[in-house]
């Protein structure tokens, strides 16, 4: 999977990137007591606890928090910064679609 890299991002790029991670630790805290701090973008999802239910379930939080849909058929993520970016393809795919 392609990973996005941004250097020097805008702050409003900042605030959404932090607000994805947010939501992947308090949804972590919250079902299989993750300690929020191991969750970081380079952090394999299985080391994190997170099965493929898991995974699903975290996607239709984004789903839910974002307003978009992603497919079933897409690639399953390694890392939360696959995550990340899986959630903002779909996000910016859901955006100009709205516009």
């Amino acid at each position: 999977m392609a990973q996005t890299v941004y250097r020097n991002p805008s702050p409003l790029i900042k605030k959404k990137i932090m607000e994805a991670i947010q939501l992947i630790r308090d949804f972590l805290q919250e079902r299989t007591q993750t300690d929020p701090a191991l969750v970081t973008p380079d952090a394999r999802l299985e080391t994190l606890g997170i099965d493929s239910f898991t995974l699903l379930e975290l996607i239709f939080e984004f789903e839910e928090q974002y307003g978009t849909s992603i497919p079933n058929d897409t690639q399953t993520p390694g890392t939360v910064q696959d995550l990340l970016d899986l959630v903002d393809r779909f996000r910016q795919q859901a955006e100009v679609k709205s516009s």
